[in-house]
């Protein structure tokens, strides 16, 4: 009942929604009401002389034909082709996943939800190499700009989508489009294209996929590891006094020790005449005497 999927009749007995129909019902008891009702999956190749690599459909009879075995049969398979190379988050666990991959979940969904199961020639998924298709029967009932902006969705099927928001899959409040061009920039491909054909009533989105270049966690590791080199390299080109005054930007004090550590210089005598020099120039000032020493920069009064 929470989900919609069944609503008390005229008699008072639970009956399934069209929803519920849908999402969990019987290919064979859905197209008694939507006689147009289809779900087809492809995979394709350049060679003409193989129709498909793999395909699964609604009408295949060895499975339930509703839209949700068919969403779980094709998510798996819709992402196959996007490359993430080895990275590790900064708890060092595998990162198997990135937004993409909740996008093109997200993608298929909203196909699912935005359909209308009585126009003509159902859902189409055709992944041919790097590119995806998918599509889906009946407009949009948004503006073009209300569909790009986002948060002003209008589904077709709000059941269907709060269906998918029960298993985490789904913007509820949007369109969810703006989480696809975001997922999809990240990884500096190409923008997704959406095509509107009010003649043939059919909304279609087509994506490419490959190699995955950005990481969340992985990726702010590897700038933080280049601003740490990047910064090495910069104090290695400064001068020793230089050297000393950046030192002293970030620390209250340093001792010959330190300086000629610093400096790299092989004796403290040298490292206490760069000091001494520098004392002289009114850049630093002594504090204490002996071992103790320490050397601070002179503030400016």
């Amino acid at each position: 009942m929470k989900l919609r999927a069944v609503a008390k009749n005229k008699n008072g007995s639970l009956s399934p929604t069209i929803a519920g129909l849908l999402f969990f019902g019987e290919a064979y008891h859905i197209t008694e009401v939507f006689p147009n009702y289809f779900l087809d999956y492809r995979e394709e190749c350049d060679d003409k002389a193989v129709r498909w690599l793999f395909r699964t459909h609604s009408n295949e009879g060895d499975w339930s034909g509703n839209i949700y075995d068919f969403f779980s049969k094709v998510r798996t398979r819709m992402d196959d082709d996007i490359a993430v190379p080895f990275a590790n988050r900064r708890d060092g666990y595998r990162v198997d996943r990135v937004d993409v991959h909740d996008a093109l979940e997200e993608a298929l969904a909203n196909a699912l939800a935005h359909a209308n199961y009585y126009g003509r020639r159902g859902i189409l998924v055709v992944k041919k190499g790097k590119e995806l298709t998918i599509s889906n029967p009946g407009t949009i009932r948004v503006t073009k700009e209300e569909f790009y902006a986002g948060g002003n969705s209008d589904p077709r099927n709000p059941n269907i989508l709060k269906m998918f928001g029960f298993v985490n899959v789904g913007e509820r409040a949007g369109s969810g489009v703006d989480k696809i061009l975001t997922a999809w920039k990240e990884q500096n491909w190409k923008k997704p294209e959406f095509d509107f054909s009010e003649r043939s009533d059919r909304v279609t989105l087509k994506l490419e996929v490959g190699q995955v270049v950005y990481i969340p966690g992985a990726a702010d590791l590897l700038t933080e590891r280049h601003v740490e080199t990047t910064k090495t390299d910069e104090i290695e080109n400064l001068s020793k006094e230089q050297k000393v005054m950046h030192y002293l930007k970030n620390h209250e004090s340093i001792s010959t020790q330190e300086a000629m550590i610093l400096c790299e210089y092989k004796t403290r005598a040298g490292a206490r005449r760069l000091l001494d020099k520098m004392i002289q120039n009114a850049i630093l000032r002594k504090i204490g005497s002996g071992p103790g020493t320490k050397y601070v920069l002179n503030e400016v009064k």
